[in-house]
């Protein structure tokens, strides 16, 4: 049974989706993130899936602790439709 925490000032509690999603992990500056997007959808697109709630973001690296932009990681999570 999942326990949900008590959000506190702007942080509120919530559910993630489950089900089917397409991953992809991204290297580079955050403002370059809509390239992979747009590569995502296109994926999307030829397989012939539809888009489903909207994506999200997990970032990997910290931009304090790895200085070099080349190597910044985000994930980002965008759930499925048949």
């Amino acid at each position: 049974m999942a326990v949900t925490a008590p959000g506190q000032d702007d942080v509120e509690a919530g559910e993630l989706p489950g089900g089917p999603a397409a991953v992809a992990i991204h290297g580079g500056a955050y403002d370059q993130l809509g390239d992979t997007y747009a590569a995502m959808e296109r994926w999307i697109e030829a397989n012939r899936f539809g888009r489903g709630s909207a994506p999200w973001e997990s970032y990997v690296t910290d931009p304090a602790e790895v200085l070099d932009v080349k190597d910044w990681r985000t994930e980002i999570y965008w759930p499925l439709e048949r």
